[in-house]
């Protein structure tokens, strides 16, 4: 992380008492649960609530002048998203000049999203559709805070907390967070920073926001920086001269289809490209507008609704390969086609899926149907579930989609025969199921492929 301003040490004691500027309250200082160059982050109790608490360190206090500031504006505006794990409440200790702020405790089983690329045994080896789903909310959370006129700044790994399983997220240093057009405490983190920024041409802002997202997408699905290619494994030691030309001055994309003079090289980039060639189109061409056109032209950057629509589709449709287990999402633009998995070779049997739109759903048990799966007009949105793909009590081979919405639903079977599946009722789901959703915005039809309408199996 690139700051203004350099590092420095003010740790509390466990037992020092602190108090709540607005509450009018007192807590009591636990454990330390980490630190860094800005301050260090302890477990408190407030009134017999468990909370955290960050403290600065003194020369952040006395050279960033406008940090309480900002503190104050962030406390009073409140979160823009239930995700930011945002200032409750000014803290200060009588006699200290220094302060900090109170904010949730983050939970045990969350862990850093920057754990994707640790090495083993800490490795978090999130699957491909949790992966999905975090880009997925965190586009959501920073279109919100950008409708606000708000710019977060340092947006990078160490920014987020992960649901290991399902890949929710939670957004930590909230006190990076600006006004647009204002200069806060901080550049941003080196290989994260938008272009403009590393050349000290720009300041950070909602734009260099778009920059950073999408640099953090590509290493969450590539587990790979978009810029590093032939041109920085040939670098050998790295200087600031050369760090300025690899990410400032001469940015080049690795998978750039005009210019492969930063592509890949076998032997060292292999699982990138597998990767690469088994992500779905319209998803590749979010990241090459990213880092061709976006690497210059700021106003040409993907917008959160893009890739909150991209890693929507991209979560629904995913499928392992049965020989090394690669994941592979489909494509309903290919959906006629065989896939072979672009790491061994061999073919990928395709899965009990449903077909909606642009949509391609994979039907396994649990998967959820949302609004914007059935109502072409609804927004992307991982919330308020219209349908669930559920698993047979006693037949582990038969599943079906039940109704959660409070309208009736018409379908039809392979055959052509009409059926009604009311509120709360489940229709099996079998090879050539047609159900018209119905929805007031709008009406999409979903028909299912790949299930057997004899013996209930997957295709």
């Amino acid at each position: 992380m690139l700051r203004l301003f350099g590092s420095g040490s003010g740790d509390l004691p466990v037992g020092q008492e602190f108090r709540l500027r607005g509450a009018g309250t007192s807590g009591i200082v636990g454990r330390k649960l980490g630190a860094g160059g800005q301050g260090a982050v302890y477990l408190v109790d407030v009134g017999g609530r468990q909370l955290a608490l960050k403290w600065y360190h003194p020369h952040v206090v006395q050279l960033d002048t406008t940090l309480r500031e900002r503190i104050e504006r962030l406390v009073q505006e409140g979160p823009p998203d239930k995700r930011f794990l945002f200032p409750f409440d000014l803290a200060t200790i009588q006699g200290r000049a220094e302060f900090g702020y109170v904010m949730p405790v983050v939970s045990e089983d969350r862990r850093p999203f920057s754990d994707i690329l640790a090495a083993p045994p800490k490795r978090l080896d999130l699957t491909l559709e949790a992966r999905a789903t975090a880009c997925h909310e965190i586009a959501e959370s920073f279109q919100q805070l950008h409708i606000r006129g708000l710019c977060y700044q340092d947006l990078n790994f160490g920014s987020f907390f992960v649901d290991p399983i399902r890949g929710g997220v939670l957004i930590c240093d909230a006190d990076n967070i600006t006004v647009e057009g204002l200069l806060g405490g901080v550049l941003g983190t080196p290989k994260f920073m938008a272009p403009e920024v590393v050349r000290r041409e720009a300041i950070p802002s909602s734009g260099t926001d778009l920059y950073s997202m999408a640099v953090l997408f590509f290493y969450a699905l590539f587990q790979w920086h978009p810029l590093e290619g032939r041109r920085e494994a040939a670098l050998g030691e790295r200087t600031p001269e050369t760090q300025l030309q690899l990410y400032g001055r001469d940015p080049l994309f690795i998978f750039d289809p005009q210019n492969d003079a930063n592509g890949p090289l076998a032997g060292r980039h292999d699982w990138v490209v597998a990767r690469w060639k088994a992500m779905p189109a319209f998803l590749r061409d979010l990241f090459v507008r990213s880092f061709t056109a976006g690497l210059s032209e700021p106003d040409t950057r993907v917008l959160e609704t893009e890739w909150r629509s991209a890693m929507a589709r991209l979560r629904d449709a995913v499928t392992p390969c049965p020989a090394c287990r690669f994941e592979i999402p489909l494509d309903v633009a290919a959906a006629a086609a065989t896939p072979h998995c672009p790491l061994c070779g061999g073919s990928v049997p395709r899965p009990v899926r449903m077909t909606l739109g642009r949509y391609l759903v994979a039907m396994r048990p649990d998967r959820q149907l949302y609004a914007h799966h059935v109502e072409p007009a609804a927004p992307v949105a991982l919330r308020d579930s219209v349908a669930t793909v559920d698993r047979h009590p006693t037949d582990e081979t038969i599943i079906g989609l039940r109704n959660l919405t409070q309208a009736s639903w018409q379908g039809r079977t392979s055959e052509g025969k009409p059926i009604t599946i009311v509120p709360g009722r489940t229709v099996r789901i079998l090879d050539g199921l047609g159900i018209d959703f119905g929805r007031a915005a709008g009406r999409r039809e979903g028909v299912v492929a790949g299930a057997d309408p004899l013996d209930r199996s997957a295709a």
